[in-house]
Protein backbone atom coordinates (compact mmCIF):
# COMPACT_ATOMS: atom_id res chain seq x y z
CA UNK A 1 0.00 0.00 0.00
CA UNK A 2 1.30 3.45 -0.93
CA UNK A 3 1.11 6.17 1.69
CA UNK A 4 0.33 9.58 0.23
CA UNK A 5 2.10 12.64 1.51
CA UNK A 6 0.68 16.15 1.41
CA UNK A 7 0.94 17.65 -2.07
CA UNK A 8 3.40 20.44 -2.81
CA UNK A 9 2.09 23.27 -4.97
CA UNK A 10 3.69 26.39 -6.35
CA UNK A 11 1.78 29.50 -5.26
CA UNK A 12 0.04 29.81 -8.65
CA UNK A 13 -0.80 26.10 -8.65
CA UNK A 14 -2.28 26.36 -5.14
CA UNK A 15 -4.41 29.29 -6.28
CA UNK A 16 -5.61 27.32 -9.34
CA UNK A 17 -6.33 24.17 -7.25
CA UNK A 18 -8.36 26.26 -4.78
CA UNK A 19 -10.75 27.29 -7.59
CA UNK A 20 -11.68 23.67 -8.33
CA UNK A 21 -14.83 22.49 -6.48
CA UNK A 22 -14.10 20.11 -3.58
CA UNK A 23 -16.49 17.52 -5.06
CA UNK A 24 -14.51 17.43 -8.35
CA UNK A 25 -10.99 17.09 -6.92
CA UNK A 26 -11.27 13.37 -5.99
CA UNK A 27 -12.51 12.58 -9.51
CA UNK A 28 -9.53 14.38 -11.05
CA UNK A 29 -7.07 12.56 -8.81
CA UNK A 30 -8.65 9.12 -9.38
CA UNK A 31 -8.74 9.36 -13.17
CA UNK A 32 -5.11 9.58 -14.33
CA UNK A 33 -3.78 7.41 -17.16
CA UNK A 34 -0.83 5.14 -16.35
CA UNK A 35 1.08 3.89 -19.37
CA UNK A 36 2.45 0.90 -17.45
CA UNK A 37 -0.90 -0.21 -16.05
CA UNK A 38 -2.63 0.84 -19.30
CA UNK A 39 -5.63 2.34 -17.59
CA UNK A 40 -7.03 4.93 -15.23
CA UNK A 41 -5.44 4.98 -11.78
CA UNK A 42 -5.20 7.27 -8.77
CA UNK A 43 -2.30 9.72 -8.62
CA UNK A 44 -0.37 9.82 -5.31
CA UNK A 45 2.58 11.83 -4.00
CA UNK A 46 1.87 14.57 -6.52
CA UNK A 47 3.18 18.09 -6.94
CA UNK A 48 1.39 20.89 -8.73
CA UNK A 49 2.74 23.55 -11.09
CA UNK A 50 1.16 25.88 -13.61
CA UNK A 51 2.46 25.77 -17.19
CA UNK A 52 0.97 27.92 -19.95
CA UNK A 53 -2.08 28.62 -17.78
CA UNK A 54 -2.81 24.92 -17.13
CA UNK A 55 -2.39 23.06 -13.84
CA UNK A 56 -0.03 20.10 -14.13
CA UNK A 57 0.02 17.43 -11.42
CA UNK A 58 3.12 15.21 -11.52
CA UNK A 59 3.15 12.18 -9.24
CA UNK A 60 3.07 8.41 -9.06
CA UNK A 61 0.60 5.67 -9.93
CA UNK A 62 -1.11 4.23 -6.84
CA UNK A 63 -0.95 0.74 -8.40
CA UNK A 64 2.58 0.33 -9.82
CA UNK A 65 4.40 3.41 -8.51
CA UNK A 66 5.32 4.59 -12.01
CA UNK A 67 5.41 8.26 -12.92
CA UNK A 68 2.11 9.78 -14.09
CA UNK A 69 0.85 13.27 -14.80
CA UNK A 70 -2.54 14.97 -14.94
CA UNK A 71 -3.21 18.13 -16.95
CA UNK A 72 -6.09 20.31 -15.87
CA UNK A 73 -6.79 22.96 -18.46
CA UNK A 74 -7.14 26.54 -17.26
Amino acid sequence: MTVSKLPEFTPKAAEFWATIPVSVKPQLLANVFCGHCRGAVKIVDYKGTVKSGDLVLNGHCAVCGGEVARLIEG
